[in-house]
């Protein structure tokens, strides 16, 4: 059976993404990551040198595992490249719909009360990428992309999640106010983090039903945003840097959540 490489290339464009409802996983970690999650996967396609490497024979064996059998396709290398999306191919992708569609049943929340973690305006695909895979780690009940942040569905926020992405729910919206507001509403405390004035992240109470809003690289959080629905969460500097990466950022306070959350459920 031949490939369909044209298709699979196409993937790595926005348009076609949304028309097709498909995207790609690339690499050995989102790969595996998506067949242990046991995410619906469409393809899985690997390459002559990849399949002579010992990762390959993880890939294989993860799949022993999967529920469904998988079409799987051994292309040359020289084909692979031109279906891969980044400058040094890894050998290994699978092709996937979205939004995430699973053959088993999600595993509970880590926690009993929810955390939220929203990020408003994220454009760059690391950070979107990086802020996944954080808030997965922490537990989190909810990863939202909101406003004109980067497609968390796209190939390159999915390879920088290393395949977090499939690990923890995922929601997206063009209005922040609308979906900020809906969380507020419905008992959640929001907190919104800026770059001086607010509260320490130990002064937060983190282990009732929470939300943590993040906001864009450059301009920071909306003031609509931070001024109508979150309390102020500064991260101290004393150094006297103005700012932090938001992924910086995110782990500094997520982890306080999770402190504090841990020490609630010791006996």
């Amino acid at each position: 059976m031949n490939v369909p490489w044209r298709m699979v290339r196409s993937l790595f464009n926005k348009k076609e993404r949304e028309v097709s409802e498909l995207t790609v996983a690339e690499g050995p970690s989102p790969v595996l990551e998506a067949i242990s999650s046991k995410v619906q996967l469409t393809m899985i396609v690997v390459s002559d040198g990849f399949r002579a490497s010992d990762k390959w024979g993880e890939v294989q064996k993860a799949l022993v595992g999967y529920p469904v059998p998988v079409e799987t396709h051994i292309v040359q290398d020289s084909l692979y490249e031109r279906m891969s999306g980044t400058r040094s191919p890894q050998g290994v992708l699978c092709v996937l719909p979205f939004p995430f569609m699973f053959h088993s049943i999600r595993p509970p929340s880590s926690w009993k009360r929810s955390l939220y973690v929203a990020g408003i305006d994220i454009q760059d695909p690391g950070n979107v990428g990086v802020l996944t895979r954080t808030a997965a780690a922490a537990g989190a009940s909810e990863m939202l992309f909101l406003g004109y942040s980067a497609d968390p569905y796209s190939p390159k926020c999915i390879r920088a999640s290393a395949g977090a992405v499939f690990t923890i729910p995922l929601r997206t919206h063009s209005d922040p106010v609308t979906a900020i507001s809906l969380l507020a509403q419905s008992g959640v405390r929001v907190y919104a983090a800026v770059p001086s004035g607010g509260i320490y992240p130990w002064e937060a109470e983190f282990t009732g039903d929470c939300g943590i809003l993040l906001g864009n690289e450059g301009r920071g959080l909306r003031p609509e945003t931070v001024l109508k629905l979150g309390e102020g969460l500064s991260v101290p500097m004393p150094g006297g840097i103005e700012s932090l990466n938001v992924s910086a950022a995110s782990a500094m306070i997520l982890y306080e959540a999770v402190r504090q959350r841990m020490v609630t459920c010791l006996p």
